[in-house]
């Protein structure tokens, strides 16, 4: 079933004893010294700067690094911006653009996880004598944005190797290199260590998903380090209030935990941004905004659930879909993308989910490993507004009397192409009396875990279900045990006949699972999410 490449201790080595030493030179970066020399020059002439991010949890951690690793260089008129989901949309808008110029004295924009498709609105600070930085990580389009610098390890002819880079990590990038060129021409009035910053790398490329290969390795690994201990007031708090300080911080911490709880508040529309978590400095107003935060998750969980009741009534019946394309004004819009992925899961096909909003259909599309939705929205582009995003997740907008367009051309493009018969698989066999602590000090050294590098999935074999327990309604939590008394625990999410499901106690079972470190009361153990479960007989 493989072995992720390790299959020797020197393997195990270079995974597990990570270094910064060996990081490319952040010069490989396609017109990053471009891009340098004219925050130099923004730096010495006392520019006002305008940061332009992305409002998702890539955008706004890349946005807070940008501010502190410029802050850290000495630049200090800066002003920064991130359009609202509900409101503006993705983009850079040429009307934000242009006020920000004419009534702010802006003369440079950098950009932060978004631009690289934006050609109006940056051909719009051009007409003005206004440079843009671009720093993004998507996908260009044919014609590119006139901006002074554009740098994106994914534009076309850029060979740094480093595309698996999120907006924050390009971010993270240009501070290395303008740090590097500040201290070498002396302007650097105080040296700071960059790995401060890494509290910020470590959300931004793991909310991201992308791969966990190469670079982004050893900078999520210290990354998830620096969170730990990070002196940013407000994830202190909130990192308290989740249980999560203190402790070794894993990726998915960080991915379940903590960065829903901070997307709750841009998907809810709330007065609080999440970058005001990353900037806050006062303890009493960083607790008000964890309330906030809190309370927005609390909002969005339940809404969710409403959204989530009514898409599923309308999908019952449609057995193996080859894609879901559902749209509603009961659909709230800030969380279309998690509904989209709720059907992933459940129907293992693509999933097109909007909100009618006027007489539009604004919406997010997901898709299971392997699919590319660019493709999908090229071959139905006659239908839609705008599209964009990557692979397996992506936005679009359609006017609603386009809608029986868009489906039709959906079934055209998907009725040539063969789904993927569905299938669980798993790296090794085992036997529950090795999962002990060698085995779970071998885990935790193989941090961090996500696209790319999974957390390893372990079949194990006649098993027998000591007991069961249903948690909120919709989770099982098994304890298994073997004929030596082995016992772990086994957490199911989001199980599907759930009565029948909980009657398992004394049955004998072979499962598929997947480890994780469970800290409870200031003490770790090992647990296990149930990924497969069958009965091996009754």
């Amino acid at each position: 079933m493989g072995s992720r490449g390790i299959t020797d201790y020197q393997d195990f080595k270079r995974f597990s004893e990570f270094s910064l030493k060996d990081l490319k030179d952040p010069s490989v970066l396609q017109d990053i010294d471009k891009a340098v020399d004219r925050l130099v020059q923004a730096f010495k002439d006392k520019e006002r700067i305008c940061l332009y991010a992305d409002f998702d949890m890539d955008g706004t951690p890349g946005l807070a690094l940008l501010i502190r690793g410029l802050q850290l260089c000495g630049f200090e008129n800066l002003v920064s911006f991130q359009p609202n989901r509900f409101d503006d949309g993705y983009g850079v808008h040429a009307e934000i653009v242009e006020d920000f110029i004419e009534n702010h004295g802006v003369s440079l924009f950098v950009t932060v996880d978004v631009g690289i498709t934006d050609v109006e609105a940056i051909q719009s600070a051009a007409d003005r004598g206004v440079d843009f930085i671009v720093t993004d990580h998507h996908q260009p389009k044919e014609v590119k944005p006139p901006a002074y610098a554009i740098v994106n390890p994914n534009n076309d002819g850029c060979s740094s190797e480093l595309g698996q880079l999120c907006g924050t990590g390009v971010a993270f990038y240009l501070i290395l290199a303008l740090r590097r060129e500040m201290t070498s021409r002396k302007l650097l009035a105080k040296n700071f260590d960059p790995k401060q910053l890494l509290d910020c790398f470590a959300i931004g490329t793991l909310t991201d998903m992308v791969p966990l290969v190469n670079e982004n390795r050893p900078l999520v690994q210290h990354g998830l380090l620096q969170l730990a201990r990070t002196d940013r007031i407000g994830l202190q708090i909130l990192m308290e209030r989740l249980g999560l300080l203190g402790k070794g911080l894993s990726s998915s911490d960080v991915a379940i935990q903590l960065a829903p709880k901070l997307n709750a508040l841009g998907r809810m529309n709330s007065d609080v941004q999440a970058l005001d978590l990353f900037l806050v400095q006062d303890r009493i107003q960083a607790n008000e905004l964890v309330d906030s935060t809190l309370e927005a998750q609390q909002q969005r969980t339940d809404i969710q659930k409403k959204c989530e009741n009514l898409l599923f009534q309308e999908l019952a019946g449609n057995e193996s879909p080859a894609f879901v394309f559902a749209y509603s004004q009961e659909f709230y819009k800030g969380i279309v993308g998690l509904l989209a992925t709720k059907v992933v899961k459940a129907s293992h096909c693509p999933s097109f989910i909007g909100a009618v909003i006027d007489d539009k259909i604004v919406g997010s599309a997901r898709a299971p490993k392997g699919v590319n939705l660019l493709a999908a929205f090229d071959a139905c582009s006659p239908a839609l507004n705008k599209f964009g995003g990557h692979h397996q997740a992506a936005g679009f907008e359609l006017s609603i009397d386009k809608a029986d367009e868009f489906r039709q051309r959906l079934s055209d493009y998907y009725q040539g192409i063969e789904a993927e018969p569905v299938k669980i698989t798993y790296d090794f066999e085992a036997e529950l009396a090795e999962l002990n602590s060698t085995f779970k000090t071998w885990f935790k050294k193989l941090e961090p875990y996500g696209v790319g590098f999974q957390t390893p999935r372990i079949r194990i074999n006649h098993l027998f279900v000591a007991s069961t327990k249903v948690l909120k309604d919709k989770h099982l939590k098994f304890v298994f045990k073997d004929m030596q008394g082995n016992r772990i625990d086994g957490l199911w999410f989001f199980v599907d006949n759930i009565e029948e499901k909980k009657k398992l106690t004394s049955k004998r079972v072979s499962v598929i699972v997947e480890p994780s470190i469970n800290f409870y009361l200031g003490k770790e153990s090992l647990q296990t999410f149930v990924r497969e479960l069958k009965v091996e007989y009754k």
